[in-house]
């Protein structure tokens, strides 16, 4: 009669854990299957690029805060070559900065105060114009997803240049340039643009003493060479 008892208890208990490892085993692999090591990788593919400008023109409204004195909106055009979708030649930077005082000078002025510059041999001054040539390095270009409904795509670039800044009174003065700048694509051939660039320049007095710029324009592709109008026909 024990004995039976036993088994019986015995029976229970068996029946009871023999299920677990089934329901582990069942767990483990939930977490996804094994790959065993002669398994080929998992091929990835990654689109090309359909919007590319190879030679471009563009218009650009900008925004320099000079000092304390003056602030200028430099209305600008570029012409670049790109010899590669990820390196080129801007070839031309030309802008005209339309100067504007701020209140603070109009203030002195009207109290009679005279102010001097510290730099350009005591003449407060302002670039005119700014004339630029550099190169564009362009290793990201990317595709983001607007509101879950627009696929947007971009480019985003390093700029090195040189040239001269033009002051009203002053003149030329060399100058470097780097910055960082990017596009918007509009279509495969048009886009929108903006750029920051630092002029770096020597005043003979400061020394070495910098000029942000701050802009944004509208891009789209030049075809001035023949070479290039015959390979956006072929395309």
């Amino acid at each position: 009669m024990r004995l039976s008892v036993i088994q019986s208890v015995l029976i229970l208990i068996f029946a009871t854990i023999s299920p677990l490892p089934l329901s582990f085993s069942a767990f483990a692999q939930e977490d996804g299957p094994k790959r065993d090591v002669y398994d080929l990788p998992t091929p990835v593919a990654i689109q090309g690029r359909t919007n590319n400008i190879d030679e471009s023109l563009s218009l650009n409204i900008g925004y320099i805060p000079t000092d304390s004195f003056n602030r200028g909106f430099p209305l600008t055009l570029n012409y670049a070559y790109y010899f590669r979708p990820f390196i080129a030649w801007e070839v031309l930077s030309f802008g005209y900065n339309f100067n504007r005082e701020t209140q603070l000078k109009q203030d002195f002025k009207n109290l009679g105060v005279a102010v001097q510059n510290l730099g350009f041999g005591g003449v407060i001054d302002f670039p005119q114009n700014i004339i630029m040539t550099g190169v564009v390095y362009t290793p990201l270009y990317g595709k983001s997803l607007l509101f879950n409904k627009s696929l947007i795509h971009s480019e985003t670039s390093l700029y090195l240049g040189a040239g001269s800044l033009v002051f009203n009174k002053v003149g030329h003065i060399p100058a470097i340039a780097p910055g960082i700048q990017g596009r918007f694509f509009l279509s495969p051939r048009s886009a929108l643009r903006y750029y920051i660039r630092q002029f770096f320049f020597n005043d003979s007095q400061l020394g070495l003493t910098g000029i942000t710029d701050i802009g944004i324009g509208y891009e789209f592709q030049f075809n001035f060479f023949s070479r290039r109008n015959s390979v956006a026909e072929d395309e």
